[in-house]
């Protein structure tokens, strides 16, 4: 499950992930929201919060041609979840044309000034 949350800073896309994620979440949740705060603010930053619950995507989105793929963002922090998610962002990173980082939950206000700083808004 896939949850918008209250801003946590202006022209930052709030998100909380829980679960296993769905195509329908990603359809429905993440790429409105992204092209929204593409036209309004010119960028895309995104804040992700997980709790330990992430199980990640559901198989059927993942097998589909084309029905999930990596949208278009600038800034991406990932803060909590399970040790895998840290491990993913890390080895993912550097193949994504945008800049990217996991905090621990422990660590959620260091993840808020790293997405201050790349922010342009």
């Amino acid at each position: 499950m896939l949850c918008q949350i209250p801003d946590i800073a202006k022209g930052v896309i709030s998100l909380f992930a829980s679960g296993r994620l769905s195509a329908a979440d990603y359809r429905s949740r993440l790429l409105p929201a992204i092209k929204g705060y593409r036209e309004h603010w010119g960028q895309v930053c995104l804040y992700i919060e997980a709790d330990v619950l992430l199980e990640g995507w559901e198989l059927q989105s993942l097998s589909g041609c084309g029905e999930v793929q990596l949208p278009d963002f600038d800034v991406l922090v990932f803060v909590g979840g399970p040790d895998w998610v840290g491990n993913a962002v890390r080895l993912l990173g550097p193949f994504i044309q945008a800049e990217v980082a996991w905090f621990p939950l422990e660590q959620k206000n260091l993840a808020l000034s790293w997405l201050a700083k790349r922010s342009r808004v």
